[in-house]
C-alpha cells in the first residue's frame, strides 16, 4: 500500500452487484481517500465492470475503469493510491451481468481534514 496511512483510520466497504444498474458503492462524508477497489467475479463466466468517480462539485461522472473483463472465478485489484474524495463524491460500479460481481473498497478516513 502506498502513502502514509494510519491503520486505525482504514476500513473496508463491500457490496454485491445484484443488478446491471450503475450502483453507488460509497458516498464520501468528510475527507476520504480511496486506497483501492477489488472486483471479484463469483461466477464461472467472464464478467464486465465499469468503475466511476462521481464529482459532486462538477456534477459529472468520470470513468476510472471502463468495461473491463473480470475473469471467471477471478478478481481484479484497481489501485487508486489514496484517490481523494470531496464531500458527497461517489464511487460507482456497474456490472455487465447481474449477481456476478462483489466489490470491496479499501478507504482511509483522514481526521482533521476537509474536502
Amino acid at each position: 500500500m502506498s502513502g502514509n496511512f494510519v491503520s486505525d483510520a482504514c476500513r473496508l466497504v463491500g457490496g454485491h452487484l445484484a443488478t446491471t444498474t450503475n450502483t453507488t458503492m460509497f458516498r464520501a462524508v468528510g475527507y476520504i481517500q480511496v486506497i483501492g477497489l477489488r472486483l471479484t467475479n463469483v461466477t464461472g463466466t467472464d464478467a464486465v465492470a465499469t468503475v466511476s468517480w462521481f464529482s459532486a462539485g462538477a456534477e459529472e461522472e468520470y470513468r476510472l475503469l471502463f468495461q473491463h473483463v473480470v475473469p471467471a472465478n477471478g478478481q481484479l485489484w484497481l489501485p487508486l493510491e489514496a484517490f481523494a474524495l470531496a464531500e458527497n463524491d461517489e464511487i460507482r460500479v456497474q456490472a455487465g451481468t447481474a449477481n456476478a460481481l462483489d466489490v470491496i473498497l479499501s478507504i482511509s478516513d483522514v481526521p482533521g481534514r476537509s474536502g
